[in-house]
């Protein structure tokens, strides 16, 4: 959608899949003069204009949903669907101070000062980075005091891998009653994926570790979304898996209209994330329908040798079958990901058992 400033004239390019919202209009800033822009997102729907939260018919649910999901499903599922979408402006602010200290770190005009004030307002968050600085992974038990002192001697990468899991520990380590999941059990998982996404990025591509670092901790996040929704249908989970699909992901899409992998890539692309990242996480279960994403393939890769190191939970945590074209494709070998899971092992225990 093209969005011409009443100002200054500049215009801008902006996606309607990144829209997602109750209001009727949207409000955005000129990137030129910093004036503000209003939308009108009826504009968006050709007509049809987007209900207000409270008072929404199912009927216009279920026109809004169509419009920002794209889908034919029945009017029930188009209604979930659209209170899903809605839900994901929800969500606390952990992914936006991953995204936040990742954008500072890739300025080079940036310091250590405004990497450190990202976290600074959020003491816990601190509390952990420093917990983590101080692990026997990174070898300096007892040496970090500070903020700043971590960034001097773990270097500001590090410190930013660092920000990564303790903003993402917090929102990761809740109990998930509709995936049977116990406190931890999700946070532990992601973090071993994670290692692993990186573990194997570094043996192909440097300019991917971080990205596939971000991807592999938030994969299977979208879970977190959808488990109050699938704790209220849990009759309907056990008996599509039982009678039609023993597979609880197809089950995810058939009952919610969304996997969690899905709903995931949305709440990335609603908060800006690249679009690496996004369909890394969207397609981790299948890379081979992600129009050739290698970054979808070292996740999906990750989350196997995650799995093997014994980073697994519940009937949920299944994946595609490991093919070994997975490999081939990225040049990999099977003693190279054996290696990997052996790594995961060894990091996990010495992260998690420090920072808890």
């Amino acid at each position: 959608m093209r969005i011409e400033c009443p100002k200054c004239r500049r215009i801008s390019t902006i996606s309607s899949d990144l829209i997602v919202t109750h209001k009727r209009a949207l409000e955005i800033s000129c990137s030129l003069c910093k004036s503000d822009v209003q939308i009108q997102l009826s504009l968006l729907t050709e007509g049809i204009q987007l209900p207000n939260l409270e008072s929404a018919t199912q009927n216009q649910e279920t026109r809004l949903t169509s419009v920002l999901a794209d889908t034919k499903d029945d009017p029930e599922i188009l209604s979930l669907k659209s209170k899903i979408l809605r839900s994901l402006v929800e969500l606390p602010p952990m992914p936006n101070i991953i995204l936040r200290a990742r954008e500072i770190m890739e300025d080079p005009r940036a310091s250590l000062k405004e990497l450190s004030a990202v976290i600074e307002h959020d003491q816990a968050i601190v509390a952990r980075v420093l917990a983590l600085a101080n692990s026997a992974y990174y070898g300096l038990s007892g040496m970090v005091s500070s903020i700043q002192h971590a960034s001097i001697l773990l270097g500001q990468r590090t410190l930013g891998e660092l920000i990564t899991i303790a903003a993402s520990s917090r929102l990761l380590s809740k109990k998930l009653k509709g995936y049977q999941l116990n406190p931890g059990e999700l946070w532990q998982h992601s973090l071993a994926v994670a290692l692993g996404s990186k573990f194997i990025a570094e043996k192909i591509s440097r300019d991917w570790v971080e990205d596939a670092f971000i991807a592999g901790l938030l994969h299977d996040a979208g879970k977190i979304i959808l488990n109050p929704y699938v704790e209220e249908r849990q009759d309907l989970f056990k008996t599509c898996l039982k009678n039609e699909s023993p597979n609880f992901i197809k089950a995810e899409k058939e009952i919610l209209g969304f996997n969690h992998a899905e709903v995931m890539s949305r709440a990335t692309r609603f908060w800006r994330y690249p679009d690496t990242q996004s369909l890394a996480i969207r397609y981790h279960h299948d890379p081979m329908q992600s129009g050739h994403s290698q970054l979808a393939f070292v996740v999906h890769l990750a989350d196997i040798a995650a799995k093997g190191a014994g980073y697994t939970y519940g009937h949920t945590g299944s994946s595609a079958e490991f093919d070994p074209q997975m490999l081939s494709y990225l040049g990999f070998k099977r003693a190279e990901l054996d290696a990997i899971v052996a790594d995961i092992n060894t990091s996990v225990d010495k992260l998690v058992t420090e920072f808890q």
